[in-house]
């Protein structure tokens, strides 16, 4: 039995979403999870990077489901949170909002066409070293790994893709796959990324769980310069040493990445305990724009 379905296209700096309002009890939830390859197909579909759903909740205002353009599961999807908030809001929810991702709450507010999406995660790198080039591996709501490096200034869109696919499949090193991010440093606290993804298969024109991964690597790749530099530090015969005080405060980053698709922008905190940074308090900011309305049949 065909069903006519509602949607909205929307994108966040470019990264693109097929968006549903999955509320209804009558809402075919299951046809639809089948059909989204075709969907998101750019010739023979509607086209996008992924399918959102807004879900009913009992405890937050709603809940996310997001479905990556090859139908699998993606974790969380920033730019799609911020895509999806907006889109709650225009169907009646307040602007500030509470939601449900995988089992975790987060926060939104709507300010128009920009929107902010609060992270209760608090990602710990771990440094990988794999072929020569160093990669953090950061869980910023889905598998992230990173590399900074200048010479991805001048890189092609083949180099990316052809690198992005390689480090997406070792299947060794990452068991579920990962996304892949390239970033080259434009400022102290500005990037240049390029992300690869997971479940898209190809190089998209915005990541938000890539751009906080990126955000904190940076970050990370600092303060442990910092500390191999402390550490170089020819020390005094017979000088007093004294331990490091505990805790210590807390300080704040705020971070643009610009994405081929446009700019994001990444707040969070970092302190040290027991001589780690623990990342917190993340904020992603960026557009959340409407651009079609229609109805499909399935």
């Amino acid at each position: 039995m065909s069903h006519p379905i509602d949607f909205v296209k929307m994108h966040g700096a470019g990264n693109d979403f097929i968006v549903m309002d999955a509320r209804p009890a009558d809402f075919p939830v299951a046809q639809v999870l089948n059909q989204i390859p075709g969907l998101c197909h750019r010739r023979t579909g509607i086209g996008a990077d992924g399918v959102l759903l807004l879900l009913p909740s009992d405890e937050t205002d709603y809940t996310m489901q997001y479905l990556n353009a090859d139908g699998s599961e993606a974790g969380m999807c920033g730019n799609g949170a911020r895509c999806l908030a907006r889109f709650a809001m225009d169907r009646g929810l307040p602007a500030k909002l509470v939601f449900t991702a995988n089992q975790l709450r987060y926060r939104a507010e709507v300010f128009d066409h920009y929107v902010s999406v609060f992270f209760p995660v608090k990602p710990i790198p771990v440094v990988k070293i794999i072929d020569g080039v160093t990669w953090f591996e950061i869980h910023s709501g889905t598998e992230h790994v990173v590399s900074i490096d200048q010479e991805y200034m001048k890189a092609p869109n083949r180099f990316f893709r052809e690198k992005g696919r390689l480090i997406r499949n070792r299947i060794d090193l990452f068991p579920v796959g990962t996304n892949v991010n390239f970033a080259s440093i434009l400022d102290q606290n500005r990037l240049r990324l390029v992300t690869y993804e997971r479940g898209v298969e190809d190089l998209t024109l915005a990541c938000g769980t890539g751009a906080i991964a990126t955000a904190i690597a940076r970050c990370h790749a600092r303060i442990t310069e910092n500390a191999q530099a402390d550490s170089e530090q020819p020390t005094i015969p017979g000088a007093p040493t004294f331990p490091e005080v505990h805790p210590q405060p807390e300080v704040n980053h705020h971070i643009q990445i610009d994405c081929p698709g446009g700019p994001l922008e990444v707040s969070f905190s970092v302190v040290r305990e027991h001589d780690t940074p623990v990342y917190k308090n993340i904020i992603l900011h960026g557009p959340a724009v409407t651009v079609c309305e229609g109805r499909v049949t399935l």
